[in-house]
């Protein structure tokens, strides 16, 4: 029986067991080929027959097979037989030895294996061991080479398993056991420190959810198992933009702590199936306000390591000079993150001293109330719903992305929060109320544009200036029943507006975008001297992209050719009349294609705000190829150095609260997975 190992499922059994006469057999079920290792299956019908109940599959350890074939034999008392038909049976094989674990052994190893063991449960022969998984006897020389090597030519999955998918034969990438896999995806997905593996309340949880499961070492998680993930991941993100004609760059600086900051890069591409990709590319540590010489040095040596140097055309960031000289010295136009700039507009009309001070009067006021009623003062008594909006108040309130819901809400409470006083006299007073609706007032249209880039996934450049000129323009222009409070803070924020979009190179930018979205391709917004420019660019821009396509391929060589005198004839009617009378339906040169397809393209009924204009563009393609190719490469330009959800939510704050408590030794790591686990 010990040279009969256990299958692990009914399809991989070699041999059946049989009972014959009060002794056991196996049958072949097949012609085994010599060197085949002989597996058996003890399913349900042999487990009901001995009134145990076990799971199916079922994993059997050695010494478990070994008890089941003793209740099998014992199930019922040998029966006599002439002598001639038992001397036709093969005599039963010796029972298996008693196995004695190592007590001093630290390896994983020794979990398959053990000595042959006395009656006493003493070692007998330290010069061998035997394998728990199929009986083989090795040879024992006081290390774990020649375990670690029978594990892995002859019960690899189950060393995959005891190792945590760490294969350590050179070639061969690490197959992970699905518990080690579950817990590299929890530290990825949650963005957890890797030494949570080596906690005790995680060991004790895990221990609990899988008794025989042991994780690998904080260290070995992150070289081994995070650190192939990491390499396949760059793998298949590098071939996905080695395929990319066009994409571009942004730039994202956070605090990782009081002396260290981090900017990660992402890169944006639109597919030929027109849809927007995003995908990190890496997070390098930098000084909180980095020379412009250091963003150089990380953008050229990414563009080398992921091989974009000449196909990305913008660099999107929030770091003013430094960017700028950045993507100058590559090649590249460097344009403002237009969340920075909603976040400078914002504060603007929150830096107005009057609304300062009726801001720190309201944060006096929630503290007072939310440390409950003073004695005698039923005034301080409110209602469950304003309580929990000062508490939203104090916690979020100096959150530039939330503060116009919070200050609503101050004023729908008003009359309540009037009543709370300090000294006999109320805290907020009428000039308090009045600088609080005025920048309330101001501050609607910059949380309107907020939420609009927050709606999709992915907010493309072309809806910058559409946003940013009726801001400036209508929204944020001074009107004739506005307080001076308001007129001021209407200026304060025009001002941080207009001096990040104020240069040239990034008007141009804008107003190229705007005319290949189908919601905007009228250009009703500029003025027609701007509008004759961008379509002129525009023009240039397709029919180069065009010539630096791909040529077309050759016709096949079966393909017909004409007769020699048919050639003649044409050739001399092109001579003669080529010049003269053109063929109306001959493609022109790229130049005049652009052309007309640009006429019929802002001639079109405009797409309605709502919808999106890459599935527009999934749809149309075909109508317009040279405009199409321009769309995925200005299209794929976002309006954001950092994704929508992260830069303008509580999410984001969550996600670079989470970054801080990460080791700098993995962020990159674990950041670069984290932000890319669609290419898992």
């Amino acid at each position: 029986m010990r040279y009969v190992g256990c299958a692990s499922s009914e399809e991989e059994h070699s041999v059946t067991v049989f009972q014959h006469r009060g002794r056991i057999y196996y049958r072949a079920r097949r012609a085994l080929p010599p060197g085949t290792q002989l597996l058996v299956w003890i399913g349900e019908e042999y487990t009901r027959t001995l009134g145990l109940q076990l799971g199916n599959p079922v994993n059997y350890e050695f010494g478990e097979k070994d008890r089941l074939m003793r209740l099998f034999q014992e199930l019922q008392p040998p029966i006599s037989g002439s002598r001639e038909a038992a001397s036709l049976l093969p005599k039963a094989p010796p029972p298996a030895p008693k196995l004695v674990g190592l007590g001093r052994a630290q390896s994983r190893y020794w979990t398959f294996f053990g000595f042959p063991g006395d009656a006493q449960g003493r070692i007998a022969d330290k010069s061998k061991i035997i394998c728990k998984l199929c009986g083989v006897r090795l040879s024992y020389s006081g290390n774990t080479t020649n375990l670690r090597q029978h594990l892995v030519y002859k019960h690899r999955r189950e060393y995959n398993q005891l190792v945590g998918g760490a294969l350590e034969k050179s070639g061969d990438p690490p197959a992970l056991g699905r518990t080690t896999r579950a817990l590299a995806e929890f530290i990825v997905w949650d963005l957890m420190p890797v030494e949570v593996v080596e906690g005790e309340g995680f060991g004790h949880m895990l221990g609990t959810l899988d008794p025989s499961y042991k994780p690998p070492a904080a260290s070995v998680l992150a070289g081994t198992v995070l650190g192939q993930m990491y390499r396949d991941a760059k793998g298949k993100l590098a071939e996905l933009l080695r395929a990319q004609p066009h994409c571009s760059l942004s730039l994202a600086m956070w605090r990782h702590s009081a002396h260290l900051a981090y900017l990660t890069v992402t890169v944006h591409y639109v597919d030929a199936a027109f849809e927007a990709h995003a995908w990190c590319l890496s997070s390098r540590p930098v000084a909180e306000d980095p020379s412009p010489e250091t963003v150089v040095g990380i953008l050229a040596e990414l563009a080398e390591e992921w091989g974009v140097r000449e196909t990305a055309s913008c660099a999107v960031g929030a770091h003013g000079h430094a960017t700028k000289q950045a993507a100058a010295a590559l090649g590249w136009t460097a344009l403002p993150c237009v969340g920075e700039a909603l976040k400078a507009g914002i504060e603007a009309v929150l830096g107005q001293p009057a609304v300062q001070v009726a801001l720190e009067k309201c944060r006096r006021v929630a503290s007072r109330v939310a440390s409950g009623p003073g004695r005698g003062e039923d005034a301080w008594q409110c209602d469950p719903q304003l309580q929990g909006h000062l508490g939203h108040f104090l916690r979020d309130g100096a959150k530039w992305h939330g503060i116009y819901p919070l200050l609503q809400g101050l004023l729908d409470h008003a009359e309540a929060l009037g009543a709370v006083s300090a000294d006999g006299q109320a805290v907020l007073r009428p000039q308090d109320w009045a600088a609080l609706q005025d920048a309330s007032d101001v501050l609607k249209p910059l949380s309107i544009a907020t939420s609009t880039f927050t709606k999709e996934s992915f907010a493309s450049l072309s809806l910058v200036k559409p946003i940013l000129t009726s801001l400036l323009f209508k929204h944020l222009a001074p009107g004739e029943w506005d307080s001076q409070l308001a007129r001021d803070a209407k200026a304060a924020a025009q001002r941080e507006l207009s001096l990040r979009f104020s240069e040239p190179a990034v008007d141009r930018g804008l107003n190229l975008a705007c005319a290949l979205d189908p919601r905007f391709r009228g250009l009703d917004f500029v003025n027609q001297a701007d509008r004759m420019e961008t379509l002129h660019l525009l023009q240039i821009e397709a029919s180069k992209l065009a010539q630096a396509a791909p040529a077309a391929a050759a016709p096949p060589a079966s393909s017909p050719s004409l007769p020699a005198a048919q050639l003649c004839e044409e050739a001399g009617i092109e001579f003669l009349l080529g010049g003269l009378c053109g063929m109306r339906n001959a493609p022109g040169t790229t130049h005049q294609q652009a052309e007309l397809e640009s006429a019929s393209f802002q001639s079109g009924e405009a797409l309605a705000l709502a919808q999106e204009p890459l599935r527009w563009w999934r749809t149309h393609h075909s109508q317009y190829p040279l405009l199409a190719r321009a769309a995925r490469k200005l299209l794929a330009v976002p309006a954001t150095s950092a994704p929508a959800a992260r830069l303008f939510s509580q999410d984001g704050e969550a996600f670079n609260a989470k970054c801080q408590s990460l080791s700098p030794e993995h962020v990159d790591m674990l950041l670069f997975l984290h932000a890319n686990r669609a290419a898992l």
